[in-house]
This record gives C-alpha cells, structure tokens and sequence, in this order.
C-alpha cells in the first residue's frame, strides 16, 4: 500500500463552498449526475459524508433506481470491495492493481465503475495519487503518492430514506427522521431483526434413527435417554517434568522473556511455548543467566523452526542418557559370560602398557565455561561495530549505506 493509504486524510478540511450544482433534482423530477471533476472533490461536493452501512444501502438505492445509465452489479461489487477497507474515518485508498484483479474484471472496468460511483455523488476525492516518487534521492526506492476516496451520500438520497440534515456539503451531519423516515427506519429495523427461517431442500433431510425419549411413570417430564448428553472433554494430561503450579509456570515466564532477547536462536518462539519447554531445566535449580549460557553454546540451525520443541527433545536426550542402563546378567533366563582367566588379564595389561609407550595420553583442554563464551561473542560483535563505523566512503557500496555510516558516528557518545 502506498503512502496516505492508511493515514486520515484532509481531517480538518476547509468548509465547504457552495457548488454549482447543488440542485439535484430538476426540475421534471429526474436525478442530475455529477458530471464536473470539480464537483467530485471534498470541499467541492454537495453530497455528506457517511460510514460504511449508509454508503451501502446509498449505493443499492441509486442502482436499484437507475439514476445513472452505466451502473449494474458490477457497480455494486465496486462499492462493496470499497465499503470493506472503509477506515474510521470514512476514506478508502483506491489501490487500482490490486482491486480489479480481487474482483476479477479488467483495469478499464473499474475505472468505468468508480467513475460511476463518482458520477452519482457516492465517492469524491480526498487525495489525488500521482507517480511522484516520494523518497529521498538516492535511497534507490521508489513510492508514489495513492488515491484516497471518501465515503459520501447524495442530498437526494437522504430525502429519499426521510433524513433530516443540518448543513450542506461534506461536513454536512444528519440530525434526524422525519415521519416518512421514522416509519421507513422501524421497519428496516424489524427486518434486520427478524429471524431468518431455513428450509432445506428434501435432499439435505436424513432419515437417520433419532433416540427416543424415556417415560418414567405418569409425569409429564422426560428424560434424554443414556449417553445423549454429550461427555466432557479430557484435556492432555501434562507429563511430569512440565507439570507446574501457577507461581511456577508464572516463574519459567519470567525466566524466557530474560532468556530470549539474549539468546537469538530462541527469539522466534512465543513466550508462553519457550516458558514450557524451559519448565524441567528451570526445576533442576538452574539461573536464568545459567540457561542462557548453555543455550547459546548448542549446536542448532541459525533460525530453527521451533525453537520449543528442540528444547524438548534435547531434555528426552539428556533423561535417556542419566537413566542406568539395564543389566543383562540379572535376568534368571539370560545365561551370563564366562569371567576371563589370569592369562587373558595379563595379556591385555601388557598390550595397554605398550599402548601407553607408544602414544602416552594426552590431557583433554579444559571447555571453557558458558560466560566466558559469550563475553567473547560479545566482544566479537563489539569489534565488527567498531568496524562497520570506521569504514570511508570508498569501501561503503551505496550512497545509503554511507549515509547509515555517517548517522551510527553521530549518535556514537565518542
């Protein structure tokens, strides 16, 4: 969407003048169509603003009665498409290459059709687009100025319906009902409110047994007979390392919304899943600063799918691994291996000896510790800060870029 598509337009707009053609209704009872451009602009026109429900039956109303020669349900689909992006304000961006191929016509079409839409005083302008290319020069980006319409209805429309209104022009506002319009509005009213009867079609009827309902003794009562009522639904039992009560659930919140600004393979994940997923590491007496650290030296993609889900099952892997695992030699069926002889251990200590000699064991360096990690992460992206804000104008690829250069010195406090 384009630059004023989304901003109210012309709020404070100057007062209306007079227009030329203010009348109309002629005087052999005929409506008079907007024909002027200059009559279809919103300090021009002289029909009122309006909402999204009084631009609907206004719009059905002038096609239903043929004021204009060129409307027809096209016209009306126009104005429904229209009517649904309305904003609060009454005004709509036109947004042409997107509205003729929603509705499925061609581009010439709907222009005909908002022309239409123009002539019976139902839309007037609040903003003309142009291609005027609104971003700096030398950004490399481009943005036009869109269409903005406003949302109007028609004097005769509302002598039609029984309004009465106070003021002319745009900033016209209705007051009230005549007579004529209280009774046109009850009734209107009535038939919003009346429930709608369905029928099906003898195709849709099933003739499916129905249960019957049981009599007990002589009572007027019934009774829906056994398993009719429908059973409660079982919520998943929650496993046990992710059970927690609501202090402790309110507690793993806290400690994912520390975790996961610092931790940016997490920073995808919802608050609420992430704070689940870190319920059994936070039970084992972990610090949020000591999650941390252990999350940002796992191994896993830049931007993994879900984030909550991989926490979960390195928790599987971690339980399986602590679990002892099972002797075979205690099973009374399963026969146990015959214990090696003197000659057998004498040999293999002899054979480990000359492995010593030949290649004497190194000691493992020591890993450092999480923190010392990510001080050294953050000391690295410090650096690439430093140098991305040094950098000329000759290493810098675009004029941009340059430009982002210059505004990172200025706000640098040194």
């Amino acid at each position: 969407m384009m630059q004023h598509a989304r901003a109210p337009v012309h709020a404070a707009a100057a007062p209306p003048r007079l227009p030329r053609g203010q009348h109309r209704i002629s005087t052999n009872n005929r409506y008079i169509l907007v024909r002027d451009h200059a009559d279809q602009e919103i300090g021009t026109t002289a029909s009122r603003r309006t909402r999204r429900g009084d631009f609907l039956r206004a719009a059905t109303w002038a096609i239903t009665q043929r004021l204009h020669p060129k409307a027809g349900n096209t016209t009306l689909r126009v104005a429904r498409d229209l009517a649904a992006r309305l904003n609060a304000d009454g005004h709509v961006a036109y947004c042409r290459d997107t509205t003729y191929k929603r509705l499925g016509i061609s581009r010439r079409t709907l222009e005909r059709h908002i022309a239409v839409l123009r002539e019976l005083g139902l839309l007037v302008w609040a903003v003309h687009g142009s291609r005027t290319n609104t971003r700096p020069a030398g950004s490399g980006e481009w943005a036009g100025t869109a269409t903005i319409y406003a949302a109007v209805v028609p004097r005769a429309w509302d002598d039609a319906v029984g309004h009465r209104v106070r003021g002319h022009g745009y900033h016209a506002r209705h007051i009230g009902f005549t007579e004529h319009g209280r009774q046109l509005a009850i009734t209107e009213a009535r038939r919003r409110t009346r429930p709608s009867r369905r029928r099906d079609t003898p195709s849709c009827k099933t003739n499916h047994p129905r249960p019957t309902a049981e009599m007990r003794g002589k009572k007027n009562n019934t009774s829906a007979p056994h398993g009719a009522r429908p059973r409660p639904r079982r919520r998943h039992a929650v496993p046990e390392p992710y059970r927690a009560s609501p202090s402790q659930a309110a507690h793993a919140v806290s400690v994912a919304a520390w975790i996961r600004p610092r931790v940016p393979w997490t920073q995808g994940e919802g608050l609420r899943r992430l704070s689940f997923a870190l319920r059994p590491w936070i039970a084992t007496g972990l610090s949020a600063a000591d999650l941390a650290a252990d999350l940002s030296v796992w191994r896993v993609p830049r931007r993994p799918a879900s984030p909550a889900s991989m926490i979960m099952a390195r928790w599987s892997e971690t339980t399986r691994h602590d679990e002892p695992a099972a002797d075979p030699c205690r099973g009374e069926d399963t026969p146990c291996g015959v214990p090696p002889n003197a000659a057998f251990r004498e040999a293999m200590d002899e054979v480990r000896a000359r492995l010593t000699r030949l290649s004497p064991p190194v000691e493992p360096e020591p890993e450092p510790p999480g923190f010392v990690i990510r001080d050294r992460i953050l000391a690295s992206l410090a650096e690439a800060d430093r140098a991305r804000r040094t950098r000329t104008a000759e290493q810098c690829l675009t004029f941009a870029e340059w430009e982002a250069v210059c505004d990172a010195r200025e706000r640098a406090p040194w």
